[in-house]
């Protein structure tokens, strides 16, 4: 899908860089087809190019810049119209603006999906005499650079690990490259040329062939998956929310955003969750199946963090840092988000899902059992406890950070532990391991749900709170461990729902509801059959979407577009519209549909492996297969 924006709309809508990338470069291009460096960046963004894993060996582990682009020439204005293009369904950016002198400037740029190169074809029209120079402003900190007149540049990087390569900068039309001012210049008389930055890539490329590859190995990407939808606002955030994942998909797993904003490229556990779940329930199961191998191969720093060299618990326990590495270090500054306890508890369900998803029982032994074994041990030994009525609760910690900290036996968290504890109860009985382990995970997870807080007849965020939260909905959604008619449950519900313009937002921030509250509250209702209002919530998302149908952390205030946790939750909140299973497997084929929707069809993930597709025409399926 083809989405335009020009610069009239960008006066009304939150306007954003074009996301590019492919899992290792993470680029924004912004409407000039360069990377200019506003003051104050587009909601604490600035256009550049990263690479995952890249990083410094700093507490907070920054990302190491691999520069931008800026183009200059001789007399050349200031922008005053422009129009700016981004194919979501191959990556492809298109940008015409026109300067106040009259040169008019046309690109088409993509980051090739499979390899790490930018290519750029130009045009310019323009009456000015003097060459076009393209501008690469690349200047690391702690590096050595050396280049020579061919346009490749060496570098060496002193930063987690000590960082070898390439980089090159080359053009189809004669050219000149050198060194100036802190980075590197290709100065380009022509008018009409191709230009190819690439990363640790020294083979051949032409821009042609590379643009055909690259949209082959999208088609194959897109054939996992597919929804055709009656609402257009919600499918052109769908398919904007799919591509920004797969982009952001790194060879370990999936940070809320490879960029210096996004906490520079940090591995939530507890973010991972969401996007897991919105790749998973589309069937793209190799991308969602990245996050609980990527927890896989940090158990034993997990481990260790908690058993030091001498584990003597059968099952294992480990804890992940609240933002971890690549190395599982933690890299968040100080804060009392270190006292969140319910990232263990999707550490715990990703896996598990995985497993549901997959329905590979020698994958549960051999990963994800560990994974979800080890971590509920952790929550056990170290976090449930006995109140002096010798109810099973809780103890304090942080839930939702807008509760503040210290929070005793809180509602969504634990409804978080209680999830896990009863599907790793599962699991092990599936495997014949552990049986008193598993016992004893059922009876904790029977005392948690008995002593749920609540008061005026409702479940409240956390004993005597006054408050209101979304996390009240968690016995719903995220975790599914009340019924939608639980009478404690449905008040609280409606408590959220009355008052949400007051706890709308992650933060105390703003005075609307943020994207990803906004889906959390549609998968609740699809999941309660009420279709009629998950979609007008996802509407209602779909009108805060940046130009190009990207999410923002928040929305309102332009905090962090091309956020990936919103966009899991958008995906799987539109997925259970269409498709939904029992706790058995047995699928529901549009449990939340509008009635307005007569036509529709989708191709969607299931438990056990595999994928669905049907089709319906005046509100009936006519293939199911």
């Amino acid at each position: 899908m083809k989405i335009t924006t020009n610069h009239l709309e960008a006066a009304s809508r939150r306007y954003a860089p074009a996301a590019l990338g492919n899992g290792d470069l993470s680029i924004l291009l912004d409407y000039e087809g360069i990377q200019r460096q506003t003051e104050s960046g587009y909601g604490k963004l600035l256009a550049g190019i990263r690479r995952a894993g890249f990083r410094y060996d700093t507490q907070r582990g920054e990302l190491i810049s691999f520069g931008y682009l800026l183009h200059e020439m001789a007399g050349l204005g200031k922008p005053v119209e422009w129009e700016q293009s981004l194919d979501n369904s191959d990556g492809v950016v298109t940008s015409n603006c026109r300067y106040s002198d009259g040169t008019v400037i046309e690109s088409t740029a993509f980051c090739h999906l499979e390899r790490n190169i930018l290519a750029v074809r130009r045009r310019i029209a323009t009456a000015l005499p003097g060459p076009y120079r393209l501008r690469y402003r690349f200047a690391p900190a702690r590096a050595r650079l050396d280049a020579d007149g061919s346009g490749l540049i060496r570098y060496e990087i002193d930063g987690l690990r000590r960082y070898r390569g390439t980089v090159s900068l080359t053009a189809d039309a004669p050219s000149r490259f050198h060194a100036e001012d802190g980075g590197f210049v290709l100065e380009i008389p022509a008018r009409e040329f191709t230009f190819c930055l690439k990363f640790d890539d020294e083979a051949t490329a032409e821009f042609d062939e590379l643009l055909g590859s690259n949209r082959r190995a999208w088609e194959s990407y897109r054939q996992e998956s597919y929804i055709r939808i009656p609402s257009a606002p919600i499918r052109r955030m769908y398919e904007t929310s799919q591509y920004h994942l797969r982009i952001s998909s790194t060879r370990w797993s999936i940070p809320t955003g490879i960029y210096d904003s996004h906490w520079h490229g940090r591995y939530h556990a507890f973010d991972e969750y969401f996007t897991f779940m919105g790749l998973v329930t589309s069937g793209h199961f190799a991308a969602a199946a990245k996050i609980p191998h990527f927890r896989h191969s940090l158990l034993p720093q997990a481990r260790r963090r908690i058993e030091g060299d001498r584990p003597r618990n059968p099952v294992g326990v480990a804890v992940y840092p609240w933002e971890t590495n690549e190395l599982c270090e933690e890299n968040s500054p100080r804060g009392f988000w270190y006292d969140h306890i319910f990232h263990a508890s999707h550490v715990a369900l990703t896996a598990w899902e995985c497993y549901r998803y997959s329905g590979d029982r020698e994958l549960l032994r051999s990963e994800l059992f560990p994974l979800i074994g080890a971590s509920c041990e952790w929550l056990r030994l170290f976090h449930v406890q006995y109140d002096r009525e010798g109810r099973t609760v809780i103890g304090c910690c942080t839930d939702l950070e807008r509760l503040g900290p210290l929070r005793p036996n809180p509602f969504m968290t634990s409804c978080s532990v209680i999830a896990a504890f009863e599907a790793a109860a599962t699991a092990a009985g599936l495997l014949g391991l552990h049986p008193e382990s598993a016992a004893e995970w059922r009876r904790l997870a029977a005392g948690l749900r008995a002593s749920l807080p609540h008061g005026d007849g409702r479940y409240l965020p956390y004993p005597g709170c006054t408050e209101h939260s979304i996390g009240q909905l968690a016995g719903i959604y995220p975790y599914g461990v009340l019924a939608a008619d639980d009478p404690l449950q449905h008040e609280a519900f409606r408590d959220y729902v009355d008052f949400k313009s007051a706890c709308g937002n992650m933060y105390q921030l703003g005075s609307g509801v943020c994207s990803w509250y906004l889906c959390w509250e549609a998968v609740a209702q699809a999941r309660r059959g009420d279709g009629e209002a998950a979609v007008r919530l996802l509407e209602e998302v779909a009108a805060q979407s940046g130009c190009f149908g990207e999410m923002f952390e928040i929305y309102e205030c332009g905090i962090r577009p091309w956020f990936t946790t919103a966009e899991g939750i958008f995906i799987q909140a539109v997925n259970e519209l269409l498709l939904q299973f029992d706790s058995d497997g047995t699928p529901k084929f549009a449990p939340a549909v509008p009635a307005a929707w007569r036509e529709f069809s989708f191709r969607l993930g299931k438990p056990g492996g595999g994928r669905l597709e049907a089709d319906f025409r005046e509100g009936r399926p006519v293939i199911i297969s």
